[in-house]
């Protein structure tokens, strides 16, 4: 074992009465227990000889600015709800009588903070720096947001980050583990407790990746289909996005990606057998590109890299199928509602967006027809990328035809319109049976048609 590193600084993160009190707005379940164990961690603390101790107070704005888009961001936002939470001059916002007598106003540092994170626009990161500090334990409350918010921003400004399992507090403990487990992620050492012998390096992982999905995304679907087809063993968490709140725009997940979008890839893999933070990668092509790069490389799915040409069209098909995915995003949002209008979906609007759809499909048709995959005669990281889309679409009512005005006779229509594209879906579909990477990345509960109904019948001409 290995004693710990001077200098180091204890942040204390919102041990208020807000929290701490049965009278606060945001009360937990055991704030004795947590006073307990923060004074056993303060005395141990001290005894360290050159470390420092921080306590943060949070103060948030009666009415704050509400920013688009700012919420989301778990190390940029601050409280906005309807209960008032950490007032200026209201008792909540004071630290708990219990908590005030362990600070030693000689020597510790006291600041507020109007954010979540305790570094977002204080002193804190200069202050640090200044005293050379190199490792930053952190304790407090909610270990799902302000304690998250404040770990996840030291890690990033390039401080050893640990916290203090048993000087964290919640309010819902399934959130809490969330926490943890981001954290985790980020390659912020989570200790049990706090000893003056604890080792400060994180503990091992699992030497698997991690995915979180949406079911029936059809980014989450390009990944699983890549991890399926290499045999890449991963752990899947998914994700809901029809509860309330969505799951990805809970505190854990938006640490890990801001814009609370998934798939999101978590590598905590080494490869060499020496220990590397994990690596987080969002966006689906980027992932694609990434497992293609660093896992299973007998199992290729690019070209040789001798091979340029070749290599060059995969990356570029893969690359194209946005433009497919955009022009039926936009069909779909109308579709169902989302709009500029907000109102019923018009026939020309409707044809118009069709006809984008069509119009990229047409280009599709010419590649399927010339070759077995969509980038040559093996299949590779190109159909990763597009197979979803199309399998999407025919989830959505898609049935090979070209839409049309009911009893209106349209160029190019006809019940097979893309023959290419409707042989590459079964070839793609069939291949490998239910062991194949198509079948096992359908999205759970689906089959080749949706319970919501067609999104590509056009109405009768003259309805609306």
């Amino acid at each position: 074992m290995t004693t710990m590193t001077p200098p180091s600084a204890l942040v204390l993160v919102d041990l208020q009465n807000e929290f701490l009190t049965p009278e606060g707005n945001f009360p937990i379940a055991d704030p004795a227990t947590l006073i307990a164990n923060i004074s056993q961690l303060v005395t141990r603390f001290r005894a360290q000889g050159s470390s420092h101790l921080v306590w943060v107070r949070a103060v948030y704005p009666a009415s704050p600015p509400r920013e688009r888009g700012r919420a989301l961001d778990v190390l940029g936002g601050r409280h906005t709800g309807e209960t008032p939470c950490c007032y200026e001059g209201t008792p909540g916002a004071e630290l708990a009588a219990a908590i005030s007598g362990l600070v030693d106003p000689a020597a510790d540092v006291v600041l507020t903070k109007t954010w979540y994170s305790a570094f977002k626009e204080t002193h804190l990161a200069t202050t640090l720096r200044g005293r050379a500090v190199e490792d930053v334990y952190v304790a407090g409350l909610l270990s799902n947001v302000c304690v998250l918010a404040t770990a996840a921003e030291a890690q990033r400004l390039g401080f050893r980050t640990h916290v203090v399992e048993d000087c964290l507090m919640y309010r819902r403990e399934e959130s809490h583990r969330r926490a943890l487990r981001s954290m985790r992620e980020l390659g912020i050492c989570v200790l049990p407790t706090f000893s003056p012998t604890a080792p400060t390096e994180p503990p091992a992982t699992l030497d698997i990746p991690t995915l979180y999905y949406v079911n029936g995304s059809i980014p989450s679907w390009r990944v699983m289909m890549a991890l399926y087809e290499k045999g890449v063993e991963f752990e899947a968490i998914r994700r809901k996005v029809m509860s309330t709140p969505k799951e990805t725009r809970e505190p854990d997940f938006l640490a890990l990606n801001h814009r609370g979008k998934t798939p999101v890839f978590v590598d905590q893999t080494s490869g060499d057998g020496a220990r590397h933070p994990p690596v987080v990668v969002n966006e689906s092509l980027a992932i694609l590109q990434y497992i293609e790069t660093y896992f299973r490389l007998e199992v290729p799915l690019l070209p040789p890299r001798a091979d340029r040409a070749a290599r060059a069209l995969v990356l570029a098909r893969a690359q194209e199928t946005e433009n497919l995915h955009h022009a039926y995003d936009a069909l779909e949002d109308a579709h169902f509602g989302k709009g500029a209008s907000g109102g019923p979906l018009s026939n020309e609007d409707r044809t118009r967006l069709m006809d984008a759809i069509c119009a990229e499909l047409d280009y599709w048709e010419v590649y399927a027809s010339r070759t077995a995959f969509i980038a040559g005669e093996v299949f590779s990281l190109a159909d990763c990328a597009f197979f979803p889309l199309l399998a999407y679409m025919v989830h959505r009512g898609f049935r090979w035809e070209r839409p049309s005005l009911e009893g209106v006779e349209r160029v190019g229509g006809g019940d097979d319109a893309w023959p290419g594209l409707r042989r590459y879906f079964q070839r793609v579909w069939e291949r490998g049976g239910k062991g194949g990477c198509a079948q096992r990345a359908q999205p759970e509960g689906w089959d080749h048609s949706s319970r919501r109904g067609s999104v590509w019948k056009l109405p009768r001409e003259g309805t609306k």
